[in-house]
């Protein structure tokens, strides 16, 4: 109730501008700016609707037409977006993510060690396709269940060992989570706005196989320094015998045999992976281009909702029902978010900020890319990471620009750092949901967070800025 009667706060402001007759293009820009990062981040109003601010705002405070801030909203980033969630929809609804990470964890599960490992390797590779906070929700039950059999058949001497076993898995299952995410342009929001800022500012497209050879390195890095550092800090020993072994085989067991929709989806998940991956080629043979990364993923979409896995009754993967549940909130929040940053391009305001941060003195532009790549870490400590990159990313890349450096080499860190808040349950939703199980405390997520935080930062601006230097 308190945060709706706040919600009224811009409005009262915005009555005394227009009473005032204020028309400083800039004093109205950061008044719309402020309005909207503060409701996304006390969610005065759902995400989505926030973002649709400019559209009656803007105008109103003669800030864009209506045609030039609505096009903002359909940005062929966002459909890209879309596409994936479409996929996403599918794994989910036939369950084919669960099988996915149990049979992960079918092989890996042979030890203590094996089992954390297994779960990190499960969560880090759907996190790469399905967003990172519907990856965590699916994760933790499994988790639940794999602790449960294991203390309810481990001798008494061993339920110690068990309980820094839980710690470290579950802490794990949440930095998977964010970590797996920066893999592919689709993977978490703040990448995708990060590639709609580059193709909307600048009209530079993102392929989605070389971010992943850029990527990719340092994601699976850090996943195995992340996993080593959780369990060094949280050390145990848990016997896992034959007992266990069966335990997992018996819930890949439970499952069945492949359904003809799991099927289906995984077929047309594989041809979606190997057309963003040998788009290339085809083009090469063809002589011109086919297809974009954003045309692929629609691509997959509209398969999952044509080809029938039920022939007889014509029944495909995905419905009409299945469209509400689609994440709509958070496309609307990417369309709101570029036509913010056009706003301030606009108006001038994101040339000020990159003269400012020009000024000061660095001793070489990497120095400088490693502080903004830290600074946009810690924030996110204690802030939404979408919010910071939607005001934050333009002026970075303005930045490089101004400094003759591409704008994608220039932010990219800044981009894949945003997603690294390790240290607080605030910090991203997958951190907020392991914390929620009262497994966690704070003090233990900061102990391994913190350092997580230093180390991923230091990966990003050597392996990361030197693929990127290589491939970009």
């Amino acid at each position: 109730m308190e945060k709706k009667i706040l919600g009224f706060v811009p409005l009262v402001f915005m009555g005394i501008f227009v009473l005032l007759g204020v028309q400083d293009k800039v004093i109205l820009s950061l008044f719309l700016m402020i309005w909207m990062v503060s409701w996304w981040v006390f969610e005065v109003l759902p995400l989505g609707i926030t973002a649709l601010i400019p559209m009656v705002f803007g105008p109103l405070l003669n800030l864009g037409s209506l045609k030039e801030l609505a096009i903002n909203y359909s940005n062929p980033v966002i459909y890209l977006f879309l596409g994936g969630f479409m996929i996403a929809r599918a794994l989910e609804k036939t369950g084919l993510n669960e099988r996915i990470a149990l049979t992960i964890l079918k092989t890996t599960g042979k030890s203590d060690k094996g089992i954390v490992f297994g779960f990190i390797i499960a969560t880090a590779f759907l996190s790469m396709w399905i967003s990172n906070t519907a990856t965590t929700v699916m994760m933790i039950p499994i988790a639940v269940s794999v602790v449960e059999f294991l203390r309810g058949n481990l001798a008494r001497d061993s339920i110690e060992g068990l309980k820094a076993m839980e710690i470290s898995l579950f802490l794990s299952i949440a930095y998977a989570a964010n970590i797996g995410g920066i893999m592919t342009p689709i993977g978490t929001p703040p990448n995708v706005v990060f590639v709609g800022y580059l193709d909307d500012l600048y009209g530079v497209k993102v392929d989605f196989f070389k971010w992943f050879l850029i990527t990719a390195p340092s994601g699976i890095l850090l996943l195995f320094l992340m996993g080593k550092l959780n369990l060094t800090m949280f050390s145990f020993s848990v016997p896992v015998g034959k007992e266990f072994r069966d335990f997992v085989s018996n819930q890949v067991k439970n499952l069945g045999a492949p359904s003809p929709d799991q099927k289906l989806t995984f077929g047309i998940f594989l041809l979606t992976a190997l057309l963003w991956i040998f788009k290339g080629v085809l083009h090469y043979f063809a002589g011109r281009n086919l297809f974009s990364d954003t045309s692929i993923a629609i691509l997959g979409g509209m398969l999952l909702f044509l080809i029938p896995y039920k022939r007889k009754e014509w029944k495909p993967v995905l419905e009409s029902e299945d469209i509400g549940k689609l994440p709509w909130n958070i496309v609307l929040l990417f369309g709101g978010g570029m036509a913010l940053a056009n706003i301030l391009k606009n108006v001038g305001l994101i040339q000020m900020a990159t003269d400012y941060f020009g000024q000061l003195n660095f001793s070489s532009i990497y120095w400088l890319v490693f502080v903004l790549a830290i600074l946009t870490l810690f924030l996110t400590e204690v802030m939404s990471n979408v919010a910071l990159c939607v005001v934050a990313l333009p002026v970075i890349m303005n930045l490089g620009q101004s400094q003759g450096i591409d704008p994608f080499l220039f932010a990219l860190p800044a981009a894949l750092c945003s997603s690294f808040a390790f240290s607080m349950p605030i910090s991203t939703p997958p951190n907020a949901i392991v914390f929620g199980t009262n497994k966690i405390k704070v003090s233990q997520m900061m102990k391994v967070g913190v350092l997580l935080n230093f180390i991923s930062v230091l990966i990003v601006m050597t392996i990361t800025w030197f693929l990127a230097k290589l491939f970009w």
